[in-house]
Formats: structure tokens, C-alpha cells, sequence
């Protein structure tokens, strides 16, 4: 799957940080919609994609980072929890970010990956410059408050039980069986304990490294144009220029893992080491096959499992190199239910009919184009294409005209069961996750 879903297994949004997005409603553009990339003069890299039909638009701030930090001894959590703290310190302006979006009945989310962390403000329109100075303002000279590490450690205490009872736990268990090391392997979402300890120092050395201005990514979708480029902060007293933090190595295991914990959550997870995202046709195949077999409704898995009491999710998650498939079974029939959905995958390397394949191939299309409907989306499209490296195959709202869009169009039943036979019919990691005695921890 396309779009945020397709990237859930390590995205959460900052509970204590969201508000409601109020604010008056305000008149449509006349202006074209335009498109453009580049690098500013202070470093920060940016993309723009206005859509004047819209009546917000969407501010986010991308760094490249690892979500346990720089450090060999990793905290997962740490880069959101950096992220977090910063948006709810105090800056010398007097007003946390978090406040100030508030104040214009906007919303902020922050969102962590694995080696990766985001910030996105969606503004009403009118507000999209006054958004670009204050959180290129905020991130690129960082004030690290203990008030704002409180909230945001309150904040990561909230998001981590959430995550634990659903199926996104699984997930993340999956990243440790897959790799050897590397930030998939370390985990994205810190435990209670783990963040509850982290110093005000620890912190403010990760923000001083991660959010620079040579390792930023702005991205501006919805009601906006180029002139809100023009109020972009530069860091003071830094050099101009700088490198962007490179990508962080990621190392498979020789041999699929196979774990076993307990948890808030009993389940099962299966996973594959899938193509990077630079194979963009074997991407595109095993994003159209996460639709056609997991889907809640048509997906061919959850029809298999008929009245079982089982919950059935797969995705296909595009990182710079390697993708992971990321499939889990949880519920009180899980461990029946997982022969049924490994006969499914099984099936599923044996090209479709004509007709089912071109039924499935419709409905992928639709539902990727429908995660683009809205600047927030939009802005974690193309946000996250260009931080994986390749922001020229990111699904765009022109459908056809790009390039996701035409190799999508031209899969066929033998392709993608190719694609299927190559990458998944592997032996896979499998995580087997036994329900926690007493309350959710």
C-alpha cells in the first residue's frame, strides 16, 4: 500500500501535541499549482507542491536521523522524543510551537521511523509563512526545556501504550528479527522506562546533530507558494553548506529470526527482506500485493479467514535499502488462522485471472490515489520518498503522469507473481508474541 498506511509500521503522532484543526475557513485560490525542488542557500533541502484548491496547507519538517540516536548505545524513542521536547519547549519567542499552531487552529504531529523523524504543522492557508519561520526557527536553533522534555516523555508514555496493543507491536518486533543491526533492528518507539530516564543533555546533543538546516527536508503541500521559502531560518553562527547525516546501514541477518516474547498483544509476525526502493518496479509489485491479499475488506487473506476471530494486516514498507514485508495475525484464532495465511501468500506466486487481477489492480490504484486527497498526506508522501532517496517515484496527485502511477499500470498477473515468488517465497522472520500476565505495561 501507498501513502501513510504503507508506512505505519513506525509512524505514531504526538498525542499531547495534536490539536484540533479549527480554525475559519478561507477562500479558494485562483493561483496554479506549482511544483518545485531544491536546496536554499542556508542548506535546507525543499519540496513545494501547491494545490490552490486546497483550504490549509501543510508544513513539514524532515530530518534523516536513526530513531535511537546517534550514539552506539541506542534509546529507542530518542529522535521522537527530541522532536516532541522541542515543539513543546519555550524558545526565546515566549510561545512553544505547539502553542503557537494552536493558537492559528492548526495541528502538529510528530511521526518517527526507523531512521528517519518528521514534523508537520497543517495551518490554515494565510498562516503557512508565519509556520515556516517559527518551525525552521524552533528545530534549527533547538531549546531543550524541562518542562517540554516532561511533556513529551508524558506524551512517549502515551504513544507507547497505544502502539503495544495493536497490531504495530508486532511490527516493530519483526525490525530485531530481520536485522543484525542498524535502526530497524533497534526499534522506533522507546518503552516507558527506557525514555522516563533520558537527560535533558542527551537530548539536546541528538537535536544539536539531527536538526540541522544541511539535514533538513522542508516540504510545503496545499495552499501555499514560494514565497513562504523566503522566511526559512538558517542556523546562527553555523557554516553555510554542510552535509546532510548519511543514510545508516541496515544489516540483514544470515538467517531469518525467530522470536519469542510476551507482550500487550498476542500475535504472530512474518517478514521479508524486500527490494530497496531504487528497484521501484518490485516495489510498486509488492505495494500492490500488500493491497490485493491484506486489504480489511477485499484483500484476499481476510477472506480466507472467514468467521475465525483473527485480524490480518500486510504492507510493504519502502526504505532506501532494504524494504521490508511486514505481515501480522493477531486475535484469539491467530494461531489458526496462520496456515490460512501462509497459504495465502503461497497462492498468491501463481498469477492471478485476468479478471481478478484487473479488479485488484483498480481497487490499488484508488486507494493509493485516495491517501493523497489531503495536504497532510501529501506532505508524508513526498516527504518520505525524498528522505528515502528517491523523490521522483513518489505517488503524485497527477496519477499517470508520474512515474509510480505508470509502472502501477503496467503490472500484470505473471509480474507480480514473479516479484512474489522472488521476495516472499522465502523462509521468513516470524515473531510469536504471548499475551503479558496482569495490566498492559
Amino acid at each position: 500500500m501507498s501513502g501513510r498506511r504503507k508506512r505505519s509500521w513506525a509512524a505514531v503522532s504526538a498525542a499531547l501535541l495534536v490539536f484540533g484543526a479549527g480554525g475559519p475557513a478561507f477562500a479558494q485560490s485562483s493561483a496554479p499549482a506549482v511544483s518545485a525542488n531544491g536546496v536554499l542557500p542556508g542548506g535546507v533541502s525543499y519540496e513545494l507542491r501547491s494545490d490552490p484548491a486546497q483550504r490549509v496547507a501543510a508544513v513539514a519538517l524532515w530530518f534523516r536521523a536513526p530513531a535511537g540516536g546517534f550514539e552506539p548505545a541506542a534509546i529507542p524513542g530518542l529522535s521522537r522524543l527530541a522532536a516532541a521536547t522541542v515543539a513543546a519547549s519555550t524558545p526565546v519567542t515566549g510561545t512553544s510551537l505547539a502553542q503557537l499552531v494552536d493558537r492559528w487552529g492548526g495541528r502538529i504531529t510528530v511521526a518517527a521511523y526507523p531512521d528517519s523523524v518528521a514534523v508537520t504543522a497543517l495551518v490554515p492557508a494565510d498562516r503557512a509563512a508565519q509556520a515556516v519561520r517559527a518551525m525552521t526557527a524552533d528545530f534549527f536553533a533547538p531549546v531543550i526545556g524541562a518542562s517540554g522534555l516532561q511533556l513529551a516523555q508524558r506524551d512517549s508514555a502515551e504513544v507507547f501504550l497505544y502502539r503495544s496493543l495493536g497490531p504495530e507491536a508486532i511490527e516493530d518486533a519483526l525490525g530485531a528479527a530481520l536485522f543484525a543491526d542498524g535502526p530497524l533492528h533497534d526499534g522506533t518507539i522507546g518503552t516507558v522506562k527506557g525514555l522516563s530516564g533520558v537527560t535533558l543533555e542527551r537530548v539536546r546533543t541528538f537535536a544539536e546533530r539531527a536538526f540541522r538546516p544541511a539535514n533538513a527536508l522542508l516540504v510545503l503541500t496545499g495552499q501555499v507558494d514560494a514565497g513562504v521559502l523566503r522566511g526559512v531560518a538558517t542556523r546562527a553562527g553555523a557554516a553555510p553548506g554542510g552535509a546532510a547525516e548519511a543514510a545508516a546501514a541496515q544489516t540483514p541477518r544470515d538467517a531469518p529470526g525467530q522470536l519469542r516474547n510476551a507482550a500487550n498483544l498476542a500475535g504472530i509476525g512474518l517478514g521479508w527482506i524486500g527490494p530497496p526502493i531504487t528497484a521501484e518496479a518490485d516495489a510498486t509489485a509488492l505495494d500492490f500485493t500488500a493491497d490485493a491479499l491484506f486489504a480489511p475488506r477485499t484483500g484476499l487473506a481476510a477472506k480466507a479467514l472467514g468467521t475465525l476471530k483473527a485480524t490480518v494486516t500486510g504492507k510493504f514498507v519502502t526504505f532506501r535499502n532494504p524494504g521490508v514485508f511486514l505481515v501480522t495475525i493477531s486475535g484469539d484464532d491467530a494461531e489458526a488462522a496462520r496456515p490460512i495465511v501462509e497459504r495465502v501468500l503461497a497462492d498468491a506466486a501463481k498469477p492471478m485471472t485476468a479478471a481478478a487481477f484487473e479488479a485488484a489492480q483498480a481497487r490499488f490504484i484508488y486507494r493509493t490515489l485516495g491517501d493523497l486527497t489531503t495536504p497532510a498526506d501529501a506532505a508524508d508522501t513526498y516527504g518520505w520518498y525524498t528522505i528515502e532517496g528517491d523523490p521522483e517515484y513518489a505517488p503524485a496527485e497527477g496519477g499517470a503522469q508520474g512515474r509510480y502511477f505508470t509502472l502501477a499500470a503496467k503490472l500484470t498477473p505473471e509480474t507480480v507473481a514473479r516479484t512474489i515468488a522472488t521476495y516472499l517465497g522465502r523462509a521468513p522472520a516470524v515473531v510469536t508474541q504471548v499475551k503479558r500476565s496482569g495490566k498492559a505495561a
